[in-house]
């Protein structure tokens, strides 16, 4: 055997592991990327009612994450404003089942609420805003089913009118802090109940939300159910309905007794500052505090 020879056969197997060694990390690395990276763009492919939920679903997707809504990069996307152009035209009637027509408003409220914080370019909290003595959730901007609406035209006179609901106080999004965080997959009438059931059981099980204090032997929930309560009157009140999703047995347990006369009840601060990833700066507020709101407004206030 030549010199050459002995070489090749000593350096041969060498030669394959760190192959092996470069290759299967490199493998492993377009794999990862692949589960984390964007979502593929779809192809506009409306339903009956002219709008493909499709789009909202990738938007949200890429978009949002832990709740917080990259709004900068939502809007500089023609996917958002395919979707918006959608809505714009939209037949909801046209649709079979009211599971559809809810999701389709689920989600045309929570799109509209990105499109006026990236179109008034506001940085630090929707309630702030005001444009000739109105208020961010009445202006008249909106365009749906060929109408011209305001976030609460939508939030009160569409969805809370027409459906006895009260989980769709956990599905609205307001674009702050306080608000239910915001689902990243767009409202589907065939998997609607069961994406209400988690976004309820997911209010009732977060802290911010529902809680126990101990120091002050207070429960401390949201305001959006001092706000909406009466939305649960027909579904025997805010506190039982809380109790049969909490997690915790001990926490359920005192809710039940909440606003009696051993433990009382407490509605926490609302907190406006924008539910965004990107870093909040000045600009975009037109005013003083037009008052509170709940995940939309706050009714005959």
């Amino acid at each position: 055997m030549t010199e050459t020879e002995k070489q090749k056969s000593y350096y041969g197997p060498f030669f394959w592991i760190a192959a092996v060694s470069f290759i299967v990390p490199l493998f492993v690395a377009v794999r990862a990327f692949d589960s984390v990276g964007p979502t593929t763009k779809p192809e506009p492919t409306p339903d009956a009612s002219g709008v493909d939920n499709a789009l909202w679903d990738y938007l949200l997707k890429s978009y949002v994450e832990n709740g917080l809504i990259d709004y900068d990069a939502m809007g500089r996307d023609h996917v958002f404003r395919t979707y918006l152009k959608q809505l714009g035209g939209a037949a909801p009637e046209k649709l079979a089942t009211d599971d559809e027509r809810l999701a389709l408003l689920c989600n045309a409220y929570n799109a509209f609420v990105v499109n006026g914080v990236i179109t008034h370019k506001i940085r630090d909290s929707v309630n702030d805003y005001i444009e000739n003595d109105t208020g961010f959730f009445d202006l008249k901007e909106h365009i749906f089913a060929n109408e011209t609406l305001s976030l609460n035209d939508i939030e009160h006179g569409m969805i809370r009118e027409e459906y006895d609901e009260p989980r769709i106080h956990m599905a609205l999004v307001c674009a702050a802090i306080s608000c239910p965080p915001l689902r990243p997959e767009a409202y589907s009438g065939t998997r609607l109940n069961a994406q209400l059931t988690d976004q309820a059981r997911l209010f009732a099980n977060d802290p911010k939300h529902v809680r126990y204090d101990l120091e002050e032997n207070a429960i401390r929930v949201s305001r959006i159910l001092q706000w909406y309560g009466e939305d649960w009157d027909d579904h025997g009140g805010y506190l039982p309905w809380l109790a049969h999703r909490v997690d915790d047995v001990r926490l359920a347990e005192l809710l039940m007794r909440a606003d009696a006369t051993d433990i009382r009840l407490e509605f926490n601060e609302y907190d406006w500052t924008l539910n965004t990833q990107n870093d909040l700066g000045s600009g975009g507020s037109g005013g003083p505090s037009s008052g509170a709101f709940g995940s939309g407004s706050i009714p005959n206030e």
